[in-house]
C-alpha cells in the first residue's frame, strides 16, 4: 500500500472509530468480567485509574441500545438513569458518556443539546435513543426525596452513595425487575452498608486492584497509556504508591474498603528538604500568584484563627507536566477568641510586611461562617474590618474574600487538598520559610483527625490552594484503548 492509500485507510479507521466507539474498545480483565456479570445488582470496586466509569456507562449505552454483548436485551423504550453524587462530577460523566455512545444511537432532535462545560445542561439532562429509550442524569442533592415516583429499568450508580439514595433507586427499579451497576472507589464516604450488602450476596462485585495485568486490555501486548503517552506500567505503579498519602493509599490505588491510619499524616514533610529561608521564585519561570487562604473557629482553641500567605507559580516539570511550585511565605495563627478587626489588622500588616497592598493579592479564599458566643466570624466580616482600616467601601475590596467551599465536594474537599499537599512535597515542589513555625508544627504534628488542634493551620494552607486543588472545568482523560 502505498502512502497516500495508508492515509485513506488511517481516515476510514478513525471514521469508524468515531461512529461507534464502543465497538473499538479493548477491555481490560476486570472491566470485561465485570460486563459478564449476570446479577441483577452489581458493584465495580476498584482505586482511581481502572476505569470504573467507562465500564458503567458502556453497561448503560448497550442496555438502552439493545446491543450488550452478555446480556439478553429488553423490548421497548427503557428508562436509564445514570446518577452521580454533584453537579460537577454529573458533568464529568456526561463527556464521558458522549465520547462513548455512538452518535448512531441517538435521536439528537429529542436529546438535550451538549456542550463541553455543562454536559447535557441542568434542565433535566437526557440523551434520547432511537426507540425512545431515555438516559437521564441525576443528582443526589436534592436527597432520595427527589427521587421518588419515577419507574426505572436500569441505573447507573457513580461512585458511592448513601444507603437511602441507594433503597430509593433500588426501589425504582423493582417493578420493572431492572438492574443497578455501581462504580465505587470506597473514598470520601461511609461505604459499610456498601460492603454488608456484597458479603450477604445482595450486591455481586468486581475488585480490580491496581496492577499491571489489570491495566492490560485483553489481547493487548501492553498495559493502556496515559494521555500524554506514559505507559501504565508497574514503574507506574510503583510511583502512585511513591506519591500517593500512605493514609490513603489502599482505598485510592486498590479499592480497598478501609483507609490506614498511621500516625503523623505528612510522612513526607521534611524541615531538612522543605523547610528554607532562602527560596525564591524565579519570575522567568512564569508568573507569582500571591495566594491567601483563611480559617475561622468557632471554639476557644489556641491556634483557631489562622491565614496563610502564599506564593504559587506554575511550572512544567522534567516531564512537561504543569505542576504548581509553592513557596508558604507567612502566617498569622491567633486565638479562636480574637476579634475580627484583631485577625483583620494581623492578616494586613503580614501583607504589608512583604511590600504588598491588599489589592496586589491574585487570590483569597475563606471558610465558611462561624459563630459562636465570642461573635461571628466569616469572610463578610473580615472583609468589612479589612475595608475599615483601608478606609474603602467593603464593597469596593479587591480582591474579595471568595468561599473556599464553594465548587468543591465536602465529602472529599480534605482529602483532596492533603493529597496535593503530599504530592508537593514528595516532588519538592513546596517549601516553607522558618518563620512559619506554627504551619511547620502542623505539617509535623497533624494525624487526619478532624479535631487535631493542628487541623485549622492545614486548612489555611488548603484554602489557599483552592483554585489550583479545583481547577474549574477540569476533567480526566478517557480511560480506553482503541484497538
Amino acid at each position: 500500500m502505498n502512502l497516500s492509500g495508508a492515509l485513506v485507510a488511517a481516515r476510514r479507521l478513525a471514521q469508524r472509530v468515531e461512529d461507534n466507539p464502543l465497538r473499538w474498545v479493548q477491555w481490560t480483565p476486570p472491566q470485561r468480567a465485570f460486563h459478564e456479570l449476570q446479577s441483577k445488582r452489581k458493584l465495580f470496586r476498584a482505586g482511581n485509574q481502572i476505569g470504573k466509569s467507562w465500564a458503567v456507562l458502556a453497561e448503560a449505552i448497550w442496555i438502552a441500545s439493545k446491543t450488550h454483548p452478555y446480556q439478553r436485551p429488553r423490548p421497548g423504550p427503557l428508562e436509564i438513569w445514570v446518577v452521580c453524587t454533584s453537579w460537577s462530577q454529573s458533568v464529568a460523566i456526561m463527556r464521558k458518556f458522549r465520547e462513548l455512545c455512538p452518535p448512531e444511537y441517538v435521536d439528537d432532535k429529542r436529546s438535550s443539546n451538549f456542550n463541553s462545560r455543562s454536559g447535557y445542561g441542568k434542565d433535566n439532562p437526557a440523551v434520547v435513543f432511537l426507540d425512545g429509550t431515555i438516559v437521564r442524569f441525576r443528582t443526589t442533592n436534592q436527597g432520595p426525596e427527589a427521587l421518588q415516583g419515577a419507574t426505572i429499568h436500569h441505573v447507573v450508580i457513580d461512585e458511592p452513595t448513601a444507603p437511602d439514595i441507594y433503597r430509593e433507586l433500588d426501589r425504582r427499579v423493582m417493578r420493572t425487575g431492572g438492574t443497578i451497576s455501581i462504580s465505587a472507589t470506597p473514598a470520601n464516604r461511609d461505604c459499610t452498608w456498601m460492603r454488608d450488602m456484597v458479603t450477604d450476596g445482595a450486591i455481586e462485585e468486581i475488585h480490580a486492584r491496581l496492577t499491571v495485568a489489570n491495566l492490560t486490555p485483553v489481547g493487548a501486548d501492553g498495559p493502556l497509556r496515559l494521555l500524554d503517552g506514559t505507559s501504565m506500567d508497574q514503574a507506574w505503579i510503583d510511583e502512585q504508591w511513591r506519591v500517593t498519602p500512605a493514609m490513603f493509599a489502599p482505598v485510592v490505588l486498590d479499592g480497598e474498603w478501609d483507609m490506614r491510619p498511621e500516625g503523623v499524616f505528612f510522612k513526607s514533610f521534611d524541615p531538612a528538604r522543605h523547610v528554607s529561608p532562602l527560596a525564591r521564585l524565579n519570575p522567568a519561570r512564569g508568573e507569582i500568584t500571591w495566594a491567601l487562604g483563611i480559617d475561622y473557629s468557632a471554639a476557644q482553641r489556641e491556634h483557631g484563627q489562622t491565614a496563610a500567605l502564599l506564593q504559587v507559580q506554575s511550572q512544567l516539570d522534567e516531564h512537561g507536566r504543569k505542576r504548581e511550585a509553592v513557596l508558604v511565605t507567612d502566617e498569622v495563627v491567633m486565638p479562636g477568641v480574637s476579634t475580627n478587626t484583631q485577625f483583620a489588622d494581623k492578616v494586613l500588616d503580614m501583607v504589608e510586611r512583604h511590600g504588598l497592598r491588599w489589592r496586589d493579592l491574585g487570590k483569597v479564599h475563606g471558610d465558611n461562617p462561624v459563630r459562636s458566643r465570642w461573635g461571628m466570624k466569616s469572610n463578610i466580616e473580615t472583609m468589612r474590618a479589612i475595608s475599615s482600616r483601608l478606609g474603602v467601601s467593603p464593597r469596593a475590596l479587591r480582591p474579595r474574600i471568595l468561599k473556599a467551599k464553594d465548587g468543591t465536594q465536602s465529602a472529599g474537599t480534605v482529602s483532596t487538598g492533603c493529597r496535593y499537599l503530599h504530592v508537593a512535597m514528595v516532588h519538592e515542589n513546596l517549601v516553607v520559610h522558618p518563620r512559619c513555625s506554627g504551619i511547620i508544627d502542623a505539617l509535623q504534628t497533624w494525624d487526619f483527625d478532624p479535631k487535631h488542634p493542628a487541623k485549622d493551620r492545614i486548612d489555611a494552607i488548603r484554602y489557599a490552594l483552592k483554585p489550583w486543588i479545583f481547577p474549574y472545568g477540569s476533567t480526566k482523560g478517557p480511560m480506553l484503548r482503541v484497538g
